[in-house]
């Protein structure tokens, strides 16, 4: 089996100057090197013989290269102590930085609750707690972030990384690379390492919600680095199929990625229902510095809150029922676009984000720069007329006015005569009467282990459907939360959200003693309509239909 050099150097950018370390070093987290998964999660823990990265302060006082095996214990006088039960293991060291540090812990530090310390210039620093774990596998993605497209590989087209003019097909052998499926035995800081099918492992990968068939899982030529090599189940097609690989017993849910996937005889993947863009759209786009685009939405959300009891006091659950509409106008530069571009997920497939409330919210280097289209975007619907005046570099219109009939109908838009950055433009859209969500009412509680089934009738014909939900747990900045979306035609009529995604998901938990319930939403989405204007790459518009609940994951 081929394992590319490149693929072992995707670590964190190391920087080279020496930085002098007198203060006591200190520890302050530690993650799969790959999946980034995060403490609280309960798909946490770093898995025996797997790669991790340590984040703290005066760990070294200079910055190695990454190194080449043999890998050793002490890099530049710093050495890792990894503590469980009265066992002590000193992880093999890739690389160290005054704030980061990656290594192998050894196969035979046991599982279980421990505490891991950083010894430089004859000082210790205060114990972390880490959670050994047999098996945790930890996706490695292109972002080199945890999540969106997987660095994956497709063998039967000379081990190329997949692309969107690069598509798998249905039963290709496609290459998975992480970290965390298990302990090997005999040395591991060596080069190349044995490699082994672990067959007595557990595992099972999905894409696009299928069951793939495994031909390998098991260690790559390079310490600590796993490959799985899987074959691409028929039935999956789209640009962002989901792919996640749940190994071990008990079984732990890797991070959520995506890979495409074309129909056999061509290599270029489509979504033509839920994608915006062609693949070869977008491949022009990408060659362009910036893109400049549109976006008119309009729709009608219905949320539902449960009656909560507070101190005796019960506060009687409500509906509400609003319409909006808005419109934006931006410029992203073309390394922001395409990563905003691939936060998708194709039909049947779902993909997952998790996060820390000190972060909720934040896209690091996303803000765009916002155009001017003129001093409103008006909307003309059976109900009347509104017009979305610009504010703060967005339209929309702050009374919200009801103008969605429950029958549906065509609204046109227009910008009169345009502004200095988009010209002139006028558009129409035809919606259908909205979905009706028929099981809602039966959802207070969703069982993880179990998936959550949702029923629905209605809606926009040959458009999709967009299953979703949140959950947290805590209350501090360090507490965390998982937001979850999956995708089905609206003509399903049904959807099981699986086990998988909602076992990725915290428990929800309380404040204060309050419990803070998470969501569940279904949604249609009409598919993007295009339409033109001077001054923007393109432009599209489209109407949802948002209902939502709160629930309870346990």
């Amino acid at each position: 089996m081929k394992v590319p050099v490149q693929l072992c150097l995707l670590f964190a950018t190391l920087a080279l100057a020496v930085v002098p370390a007198v203060a006591q070093p200190t520890v302050g987290g530690i993650l799969n090197n790959y999946s980034y998964t995060l403490p609280g999660l309960p798909n946490y823990g770093i898995a025996q013989g797997s790669i991790f990265a340590l984040y703290g302060s005066n760990m070294s006082g200079s910055s190695t290269g990454l190194q080449n095996a043999p890998l050793q214990t002490t890099l530049v006088g710093s050495t890792l102590n990894v503590t469980v039960g009265s066992a002590t293991t000193h992880p093999y060291l890739y690389y160290v930085t005054p704030t980061q540090i990656a290594g192998i812990l050894p196969s035979n530090t046991p599982a279980g609750a421990g505490t891991i310390t950083v010894t430089y210039n004859n000082q210790t620093s205060a114990p972390l707690a880490i959670q050994v774990v047999a098996s945790g596998f930890g996706m490695l993605s292109l972002n080199n972030l945890g999540s969106g497209p997987a660095a994956a590989e497709n063998a039967n087209v000379n081990y190329s990384l997949l692309s969107s003019t690069n598509a798998a097909n249905p039963g290709d052998y496609i290459v998975l690379w992480g970290s965390g499926l298990g302990p090997v035995s005999g040395s591991e800081n060596t080069f190349p390492q044995p490699q082994t099918n672990m067959t007595s492992l557990p595992i099972e990968v999905d894409i696009g919600g299928v069951s793939a068939s495994v031909d390998y899982r098991g260690r790559s030529q390079y310490p600590g680095l796993d490959e799985v090599i899987v074959i691409v189940p028929g039935g999956v097609t789209g640009c962002q199929v989901s792919v996640a690989v749940i190994a071990g017993s008990p079984s732990v849910v890797s991070n959520y990625g995506t890979i495409p996937v074309a129909p056999s005889g061509t290599r270029t993947c489509t979504d033509p229902t839920t994608s915006i863009l062609t693949a070869s759209e977008l491949q022009t786009l990408a060659g362009k510095s910036t893109v400049s685009y549109g976006f008119i939405g309009i729709g009608k959300t219905t949320s539902t809150t449960q009656s909560i009891t507070v101190s005796g006091v019960t506060i009687p659950g409500s509906t509400t029922v609003s319409d909006s509409a808005s419109a934006a106008f931006v410029r992203y530069t073309s390394a922001q676009f395409l990563s905003l571009s691939q936060s998708t997920t194709s039909v049947g497939s779902c993909t997952l984000y998790t996060y820390t409330l000190a972060n909720a919210g934040t896209l690091p280097n996303s803000l765009p720069t916002y155009l001017n289209a003129g001093s409103a975007v008006n909307v003309t619907g059976p109900l009347g007329n509104q017009a979305l005046t610009l504010q703060s570099g967005l339209y929309y219109n702050p009374a919200s006015p009801s103008f969605i009939p429950t029958s549906g109908g065509t609204f046109s838009f227009n910008n009169g005569s345009g502004g200095p950055d988009v010209g002139a433009f006028t558009t129409s859209l035809t919606v259908a009467a909205p979905l009706t969500w028929t099981n809602s009412s039966g959802i207070t509680t969703v069982t993880r282990s179990k998936g959550v089934t949702v029923n629905w009738t209605g809606g926009n014909s040959n458009t999709y459907v967009e299953i979703s939900g949140s959950a947290f747990s805590g209350s501090s900045s360090t507490s965390v939360g998982g937001y979850f979306y999956c995708t089905a035609p609206v003509s399903a009529g049904t959807f099981t959200v699986p086990a998988s995604v909602l076992l990725s998901l915290p428990a929800t938990g309380t404040v204060s003693g309050i419990p803070i319930p998470g969501t569940l939403s279904v949604s249609n989405y009409t598919n993007p309509a295009q339409f033109t204007a001077s001054g923007l790459d393109f432009a599209f518009l489209q109407f949802y239909n948002s209902n939502s609940i709160q629930a309870a994951y346990q």
